[in-house]
């Protein structure tokens, strides 16, 4: 069962949130890759990887549980 306590919401080395990566994918049509160039996601500790994956496949912005890859 998910912890709605933990929240996940955003890249915290580059203080990206995922609804803003979302948005910047959705609206050119941007690859994980391409997105990590444009904002720096996933460039640093990497830690955000896992749940940009996930929001970029289902929409979902915040997360409430530990997604390992």
């Amino acid at each position: 069962m998910p912890d709605q306590q933990l929240r996940i919401d955003r890249c915290v080395c580059h203080d990206v949130t995922f609804e803003r990566a979302l948005e910047v994918a959705k609206s050119r049509s941007l690859s994980l890759d391409q997105l990590a160039d444009e904002l720096g996601c996933t460039t640093g500790c990497g830690s955000c990887e896992p749940y940009l994956r996930r929001c970029l496949a289902t929409g979902q912005v915040v997360f409430h549980e530990i997604i390992e890859d």
